[in-house]
């Protein structure tokens, strides 16, 4: 059962760490749109980014929640 779960957390870790490299990615290819990695978060920050959420698609999908 250990091992299950030390995969499983090893699965997670590879899994977020290719999200948050698309996150970066894209929001680095938003104009306006600051972005900074800190430990296990991305911090994205600009301008009516809420609105420019809503209304750029790039920004829409960001994480690829949607998939």
């Amino acid at each position: 059962m250990r091992a299950a779960l030390v995969r499983g957390q090893a699965v997670a870790e590879r899994r977020a760490a290719v999200v948050r490299a698309r996150v970066v990615a894209v929001a680095e290819d938003v104009p306006g749109v600051a972005v900074a990695v800190e430990g296990d978060t991305v911090v994205l920050s600009g301008r009516s980014l809420t609105r420019r959420t809503i209304v750029d698609p790039r920004l829409q999908d960001i994480a690829g929640w949607g998939r």
